[in-house]
């Protein structure tokens, strides 16, 4: 299953993007939105930018997701595992 995530664009070197997702940098194909500038907010699916959004409506999606993390964290420290650690996050490319 692949999911769309929103992320801001950090730079832009022709069609590749640089972008910032809570916490992860990746590079990504922005082909699909040609128009996206640095600062805008995309919705991120498979390595592309599919579409440009709102800077609160990113917000507001990022918000769910911490929420949905934080929730599995919690499950994850019932059951004596791990499932995800939002603040040691590495670069990826």
């Amino acid at each position: 299953m692949c999911l769309a995530i929103p992320a801001v664009i950090k730079k832009i070197n022709r069609n590749v993007a640089e972008i910032e997702s809570l916490g992860v940098v990746k590079k990504i194909d922005i082909s699909l939105v040609p128009y996206a500038v640095v600062g805008d907010y995309v919705i991120v699916h498979a390595g592309f930018a599919i579409q440009v959004i709102d800077k609160n409506e990113a917000l507001i999606t990022e918000d769910y997701w911490k929420d949905y993390f934080e929730a599995m964290d919690e499950i994850a420290d019932e059951q004596g595992s791990d499932f995800i650690d939002l603040g040691e996050n590495e670069d990826i490319q």
